[in-house]
Parts: structure tokens; sequence; C-alpha cells
């Protein structure tokens, strides 16, 4: 259990960007060896307040307190010494170089002039140790999985002795496995007296990892509570000032008689998918559901024209589809909503205008093939006001938008294009409750309007409660289909995990999976 000693105090912290009040007279105090959730909506203020506790920003008015002790940071590497180290959710390694050179990376030993490898190393495997996870010093970055990637990350904060640990989004690009290590280790840290702020949208881990919740929004403080003494919808209650349907919305009828869009049949990709069949009928959810690395994300690639299969066939509304190009299944009537938004969704130096807009220019140009401006702003206000983009401007730029708002610019740069197809790929991943619940309906809104949809999603719930069929992917195979009046929790989980009894003539019989 945490001490009843306070490590950290905030008062009246505030910070303004321009006309944005970032922060509001924030003020809440983190006890000694806690572990103490940071939650609210994305644009709450979050990340300012993480900012300002790591030395990159100032706060324009407040006082932090370190174990009572006043501290005033002008830079990150002055809250490093002081005992603060900041985990973010995009990792900083160098793929070229070894754990240990990650580790030390501008904060090397020196001795007599030289690299005092052996003492980093000897550090280096002290913290392995301490974390309980055995990874090779010497290993290079780029030959480690992400997760052993998040252990590096780690690793940096350990190896200077930080008191506080902040950690943003820490599992995000992590498999259920690999976060349950990733828990184990916090548990580790905990009891070695190490305080952690904890940044998540997932609840249902802050409620499992954490001691204490505190909730931000809009900049304010709403106040702190031990997760023994609340639950998930009072939180989400306070984090978006009213109570949240935390069911799914009421799914749309499909014509089932009706001719399917799309036939997938006998699919194939060298190492990755085995004679993949599937169908799916126009304003269908059709979910997929499956671990990381399971071929999903390839099954969505090559549907849209961004890789090539060994073998099988693609009918598309009842001709033979083989996309080269995915400039060729956009023609066609393709979107595609990608799981990295930063990197393969957005330009995110360009303005939300540009990016709703980009794919669609042609369309946009008048008789001396110039972008009419006036038509570039018509369409991004229609998508704003569509989908409650909160940009105050479609000037503003991507880079600046929340989670959630950066999303819904993706979305609509494909609904710009009138598809008759969507392929979502995890769509909610990295987003508050609020935004969620409004991306959920609006997949429902476009299933009405007879989208076919193609879902595939990290939260097994999501799958379960949108789609109105499920496929079960595992090592680059359908292995279940279940229909969504059958799909149990539990029982996709059987199949998702692996822990099945499964032979090819649908029968069952007992093995080792």
């Amino acid at each position: 259990m945490p001490s009843n000693e306070t490590i950290l105090d905030l008062e009246n912290i505030d910070k303004r960007f321009g006309g944005v009040h970032a922060l509001n007279n924030v003020s809440f105090s983190v006890l000694e060896g806690e572990v103490h959730a940071i939650v609210g909506e994305n644009g709450a203020g979050k990340s300012t307040l993480m900012k300002i506790l790591a030395g990159n920003y100032k706060p324009d008015t407040g006082r932090i307190l370190l174990s009572g002790k006043e501290v005033e940071f002008n830079n990150p590497h002055q809250a490093h010494m002081a005992g603060i180290s900041i985990i973010y959710q995009e990792f900083y390694c160098f793929p070229s170089l070894s754990v240990v050179a990650n580790v030390f990376a501008g904060k090397e030993i020196i001795k007599n002039i030289f690299l005092d490898e052996k003492e980093m190393r000897k550090r280096v495997c002290d913290v392995l140790n301490r974390m309980g996870v055995k990874i090779d010093p010497d290993a290079t970055a780029r030959d480690l999985s992400v997760a052993d990637q998040q252990i590096i990350e780690i690793a940096k904060a350990l190896v200077y002795e930080s008191k506080i640990v902040i950690m943003d989004e820490p599992n995000s690009a992590l498999t259920d496995k690999e976060t349950k290590a990733l828990f184990e280790i916090i548990n580790r840290m905990k009891k070695q007296g190490i305080t952690i702020l904890y940044i998540s949208h997932r609840l249902e881990e802050v409620f499992q990892i954490c001691d204490r919740i505190t909730v931000l929004r809009d900049g304010h403080f709403m106040g702190t509570w031990e997760k023994t003494k609340t639950n998930i919808p009072f939180i989400i209650s306070q984090m978006i000032g009213r109570k949240l349907d935390e069911a799914f919305p009421k799914r749309s009828t499909i014509h089932w008689e009706a001719t399917p869009i799309l036939k997938v049949k006998n699919l194939s990709l060298e190492n990755s998918l085995d004679n993949v069949n599937f169908e799916i009928r126009a304003g269908e959810v059709l979910g997929f559901a499956g671990l990381e690395g399971s071929g999903i994300r390839e099954l969505f690639h090559i549907l849209f024209g961004l890789q090539k299969f060994t073998s099988g066939e693609i009918l598309y509304q009842g001709n033979k589809q083989d996309y080269s190009f995915s400039d060729q299944a956009i023609k066609a009537g393709w979107g595609l909503i990608p799981a990295n938004r930063r990197d393969h969704g957005l330009i995110m130096r360009w303005t939300v205008k540009e990016n709703i807009t980009l794919v669609i220019l042609k369309r946009l140009l008048n008789a001396m093939k110039l972008i009419r401006r006036s038509a570039v702003d018509s369409v991004a206000a229609d998508y704003i006001t569509k989908l409650r983009i909160s940009a105050g401007s479609s000037d503003k730029i991507a880079l600046d938008l929340s989670g959630g708002n950066q999303q819904k610019v993706v979305i609509s740069k494909w609904l710009a294009t009138n598809p008759r197809i969507l392929l979502l790929d995890d769509p909610t991943r990295g987003i508050d409750v609020g935004a969620k619940s409004e991306i959920y309906n609006l997949i429902q809104d476009l299933s009405k309007q007879g989208l076919a949809i193609l879902f595939n999603s990290s939260e097994i719930d999501e799958v379960i409660g949108l789609s109105h069929r499920i496929l079960v992917v595992r090592q680059g195979k359908i292995i279940k289909e279940f229909n969504h009046q059958e799909a149990e929790k539990s029982e996709v989980l059987r199949f998702v995990s692996g822990n099945f009894d499964y032979i090819e003539d649908r029968k069952f019989e007992k093995q080792n999976c």
C-alpha cells in the first residue's frame, strides 16, 4: 500500500495558450509509492499538466512542491535531476543502438574521458533485474518487440532512481499478455516506493492497477477518489459532465437475403493469412477479433491495395478485384481508417481542412485546374459540423488537436470520398470515452446508410457491441464465426486466446493449443 506521506503537491496550477485556458487553478496531492491515475477527456489538460511536471512547460501561476519543498523547472533536465521522469506514448528509441546505449542516450557515464561501458551495462542489468524482466542489454532496439521497447523507456527512468514516473498511455500498443507483464512491473516499482502517475483512457485498467484517481475536465480539477470508493460510471460522469449510456447504439437491420457486396475466397498471404473466406453485405458491420499479429491488419491492407496477396480472390460487387495500388481501391469506393492515425492517417503539420480534403482535391479543381478555396472551406466546414470536430477553425493544425478530434478528421477525410466500404482498424484507440461514444454512434449511422463496414478493435467489448457478425482470426485463419446474439465475451476471448479444442471438421477434441 502507498504510504501516507505526500510526495507531490500541485497548488493552483494555471496555464494558458493564447485564448485557450488549458489548466484553471488545478490543485491536488499525490502520495509516495502510489499508482495515481490522471483521467479526463482529450483536451482536459492531462498532457499539459504532465509536461509542466516534466519541465517542458512552466505554469503561468501556481506552485509545485516535492516532499514539501517548492521546486521550479526551466527544462526537462531539471525535472529529471529532481527525480521526475516521463514516459511518452510514442517511444524515443534509437533503433540501431543497443539497450544500454538507449537507456543512457544523452546521459552517458564518462570515466577518464572515455565511456564507462562496464558501469552502464551493470546499471542496466540491475534495473532490468529489479523489474523482473529478461532482456539482453546488448540487443539492438530494432530487434525488440514493442513491449520490450516500452521496458527500455521505463529503464531510462529507473536507472537514475526517479522518485516519480509519469506513464502516458503506456500500453496503447501492447497485447493483453504484454499489458499484464507491464502491470507486474508497475507493481514491482510500487513496492520499491516509486510513485507512478498513470494516464490512460482505459478505465477498466485504471481500476485494476491504480490506487487513487484524479479527474480533470476542461482544465479544471474535478476531484480525487480512492478506487475502492468509486466506480467507472461515476468517474465517466465526472470526466464528461453528464451520464454516458454505456450500452452500444442499436444495430441496423440487415437484409441477409441480399447479395453480398464483397466476397473473399481462399485469400492467402505468405506467413500472414491462410485461406481466408468471408462475405459482407451493404449496411453490415463485420467485426474481426484477434490478437496483435493475428493477420487482421494484413487483411485490411490487402483489401485496400497496400499489399499483394499470394493466392485467392476478392469479388467486389460481383467483379474480381486485384488492387495493385490504394488509389484503385479509393476509386472503387473503399476507405481505410488506419490504426496509427498520427503516422498513417494524417499529415500532422497540415490544417484540418487540408487533411479532410486531401483525397478529393481533384473534385475541387476549377476549369483551370486550380483548387477552389471556397469549395475546400465548404467541405471542411460540413464535416466539422457533422462530426462535431472541436477545432475552433478549419485552419487549425492537426497536431494541435486532441486524439479524438484527430480521429474525427481522419474519418471525415474518407467520408468525403463517398465510400461504399469502410475498413476501420482500431478506430477508438487512444481516445476518451466521450469521443468513443460519438464514433460508436457514427458507425451505426453509416451502417444504416448502407455502408459495409469491416471493423477491428483491440477492445473486444467494442467488437461484440458494434458488430452484426464477428470473425475470430488466429494465426492467419478464421477459426470461428459468431452472430451478435450468441457472442458472449468469455466465449469470444476463449477463441481469440487459443483456449479451444478445434479440428478441421468442426468437431472438437482435446489438444494442447
